[in-house]
């Protein structure tokens, strides 16, 4: 089993960005970065060695935000928040030392398990919800609210969209690892990138099943041990560097089972508004604190491709959250996210390509075009961090 190994957030032009990126930008698992809904319970979290501090919770059931803050520990930058069966409902990354963060949710009465990874021990934390008549009763007053019935609208169909995306990639994967069984180098290359923009799109909901994403898309840095490293990136390697599709064959078929699994898994997964919020504002923290360095695709440079997989996926979970916000009073703020959603996306369209990438190739951006996107993205990433809070509750 890999320890789990926040992905590195990055040299170089991450750090000349991380001004940009922390003033607005919820990391993995999603953030309201103005603070938490008028009814919403906050809970104070600290990342230390140890893990999460502190260790053991109870709240009432009902809309919660995460506020997490690092306690001066330099291995210890993530809280997730998982429910009995393992699954990742909401995390927050990247909050190093001097930083801190939040994401939202609602959760139901239950008992959850708090990991801050890399502490003395996994899954250390445990938060109890106890019922919350109060919260249960103002429900029960606003079941027939528009912005409910709305909300259940969102949730459906962007579980929709996964189940799209999941089987686009796993038939792109089967075309993928039937061009390295047959050693058709050209082919495969040509499809590495438009392949993995399926995965891109909802890599968050990958990332909820713990394991499985390191196994399809973690790099070289992200594992303990070269040994370890399997999946899309680990097959990269051998082509770009190697021109070569000797050697993939052990790693293609795990690849491909783990595809299956991920498209097994995604068939029967629940989801709640905030998590697609929080989902989407991961999708550009992916952009801002990683692959903006271009050290994602660092073999084959495909990185835009990876950049509109990102952009896609977090513009369709708002877009299916947008309704309830505007029945509920929050239009203006709508408005606002959906014009920076099509700044980004212009900013992007500039680099397309007649190829079968359909971009450029990451090497041909200056500094000066990443500064400018980074950028877009922290404007978009600003008042889209907002969202998850104000649909929890």
């Amino acid at each position: 089993m890999i320890k789990h190994v926040t992905r590195a957030s990055g040299t170089g032009i991450v750090a000349a960005f991380m001004s940009l990126a922390v003033t607005g930008l919820a990391a993995c698992g999603g953030a309201s970065e103005d603070g938490p809904s008028k009814t919403a319970k906050t809970i104070k979290m600290t990342l230390t060695e140890q893990g999460c501090s502190p260790a053991k919770l109870s709240t009432p059931s009902g809309p919660v935000t995460f506020a997490v803050a690092n306690g001066g520990t330099g291995d210890v930058s993530e809280m997730e928040l998982k429910n009995a069966g393992g699954i990742i409902l909401g995390e927050r990354e990247n909050i190093v030392s001097g930083l801190s963060g939040t994401f939202s949710l609602s959760l139901k009465p239950g008992r959850y398990v708090m990991n801050c990874p890399n502490g003395d021990k996994e899954d250390n934390g445990v938060l109890v919800v106890t019922a919350n008549q109060a919260s249960t009763a103002n429900q029960a007053s606003t079941a027939n609210a528009p912005s409910v019935a709305l909300l259940h609208k969102a949730v459906v169909g962007y579980r929709e969209y996964v189940r799209r995306e999941t089987g686009a990639l796993l038939r792109g994967t089967h075309a993928f690892v039937a061009a390295l069984q047959q050693g058709n180098l050209e082919r495969a290359e040509a499809l590495f990138g438009p392949v993995r923009r399926h995965y891109e799109a909802i890599e968050p909901v990958a990332e909820s099943f713990g394991d499985l994403d390191p196994a399809i898309d973690a790099r070289i840095n992200d594992v303990p041990s070269v040994k370890l490293w399997t999946g899309f990136h680990r097959i990269e390697q051998i082509l770009w560097v190697k021109s070569t599709t000797h050697g993939t064959a052990p790693y293609a078929k795990k690849l491909l089972a783990d595809v299956v699994t991920l498209n097994d898994r995604v068939q029967t997964l629940d989801y709640q508004a905030p998590q697609l919020a929080n989902g989407a504002v991961e999708l550009l923290n992916e952009v801002a604190n990683s692959k903006i360095t271009g050290e994602e695709d660092r073999y084959s440079h495909t990185d835009l491709s990876d950049f509109e997989g990102n952009l896609t996926g977090a513009r369709v979970a708002f877009e299916h959250l947008r309704p309830a916000l505007t029945a509920q009073g929050d239009g203006s703020l709508g408005s606002e996210i959906a014009t920076r959603f099509a700044a980004v996306q212009q900013g992007l369209d500039v680099y397309r390509r007649n190829t079968p990438l359909g971009f450029a190739y990451y090497g041909s951006l200056t500094q000066s075009d990443r500064r400018r996107f980074a950028q877009q993205v922290d404007a978009l990433a600003e008042p889209l961090s907002t969202v998850a809070a104000r649909v929890a509750g």
